[in-house]
């Protein structure tokens, strides 16, 4: 049943529209689809051609230890498809009986939907090609507004606190957004802004100290940091952080399909040729600048649309407010290394495109926000001045 709500959402959301065939990395390739209980046993029972119960009855299946939420999943065939995927890229479910049959998480992704306290969010994720394509050419900062919003919502999952937020948690996070929107800054220097902001709010939060917390809040996030010391980004902070972003991207690499192509294209650039890393980075640097000129912008609307997207940092993991902003650097560092990395000879939007939506395929679809800090500590990367050096690339 349909339901209408008054929600949050980014300026872009009216006009983010499904690709569907024309997809060059489909939503459901890659990887299984979950799919809850509810939607499982509607499948079942569906009124459908053969062919399609066929596609069904072979493609999804209950997984060990089920739970409401997470009952069953669609399986990748041999070539990494979705099973219900037809050879012209649409899906077969869809083109035979309409979007209203297909599970929660087709119907609605790349859009997720958040409730909290009577409040309703929605917006897009960076994972999907379309969202990323109505940023790559944006100049203006995205906006939030208020819109009244007509669908089928999926069962919303009870949050779980751990944060103390003082009932301003929504409040908190645009102003968080808004100090990485602060283009007085570069964004690295914005990135550092925004975490001694944190530590200031997490003192405030953890003391419930309200006047502190609605004194902080009521600051210009353009006057913040206009004194701002920039971080030393000499040669040896360079090659430090390129060492440490190119070993997590190692790991990264092995264990994620989302990634493995351009993860593999950037570390084999920074790995060859003569001169060292640093050379080869300045080279890929000089490039990607002239032929992405816009690049910084286009980097903050991905940014920006990824914390609202996350709730950033109020988000459903007992992460510490540190732990979430070191996360967020290293997202950032992620997508400069396989931007620098993967367009090294290339010029190509759909490509910069792509490697960025497989970015947060990793990013979105997996738990690197609550492992990403830890990762970074075991490489040897966790006081300030080494934060600093991974995001000064």
């Amino acid at each position: 049943m349909k339901e209408t709500h008054r929600f949050l959402i980014p300026d872009y959301f009216p006009q983010f529209a499904c690709k569907m065939g024309a997809c060059r990395a489909a939503c459901c390739e890659g990887w299984p689809v979950s799919v809850s209980m509810a939607d499982y046993f509607s499948l079942l029972g569906l009124d459908c051609a053969p062919e399609l119960r066929s596609r069904l009855d072979c493609g999804i299946h209950v997984v060990d230890n089920p739970t409401k939420e997470a009952y069953a999943r669609f399986e990748p065939r041999y070539d990494g498809n979705c099973p219900m995927r037809l050879p012209d890229g649409r899906c077969a479910l869809h083109a035979e009986l309409g979007e209203d049959v297909l599970p929660h998480v087709c119907r609605l992704y790349p859009r997720g939907v958040r409730a909290e306290d009577g409040r309703f969010e929605c917006s897009c994720a960076n994972s999907c090609e379309a969202v990323l394509e109505l940023f790559f050419d944006r100049a203006e900062p995205i906006t939030f507004v208020e819109r009244d919003l007509t669908m089928q919502l999926p069962p919303l999952p009870q949050r779980q606190s751990f944060f103390e937020t003082l009932g301003l948690a929504q409040k908190i996070r645009l102003h968080l957004i808004a100090i990485v929107q602060n283009r007085r800054l570069p964004l690295p220097q914005r990135l550092i802004c925004l975490g001694g902001l944190m530590d200031r709010l997490d003192c405030a939060l953890k003391n419930r100290d309200q006047a502190l917390l609605e004194q902080i809040l009521a600051e210009d996030p353009a006057e913040l940091c206009p004194k701002l010391a920039e971080p030393e980004v000499g040669a040896e902070h360079l090659q430090f952080g390129l060492q440490i972003i190119e070993q997590m991207m190692e790991i990264l690499d092995e264990g994620s399909q989302s990634i493995r192509d351009c993860g593999e294209a950037a570390l084999a650039y920074f790995h060859g040729g003569k001169g060292g890393d640093i050379a080869r980075y300045e080279a890929a640097n000089a490039h990607f600048s002239a032929v992405f000129p816009q690049w910084e912008t286009f980097f903050e609307h991905m940014l920006v649309n990824h914390m609202f997207f996350a709730q950033f940092p109020f988000q459903d993991r007992p992460e510490s407010m540190h732990e979430e902003f070191v996360a967020l650097c290293a997202v950032y560092a992620i997508l400069r290394f396989l931007a620098l990395g993967d367009m090294a000879d290339r010029k190509d939007a759909d490509g910069l495109i792509d490697g960025m939506a497989a970015a947060f395929r990793l990013v979105d679809h997996t738990a690197f926000d609550r492992y990403a800090s830890r990762l970074l500590k075991r490489l040897g990367c966790a006081s300030p001045q080494e934060i600093c050096d991974l995001i000064a690339l």
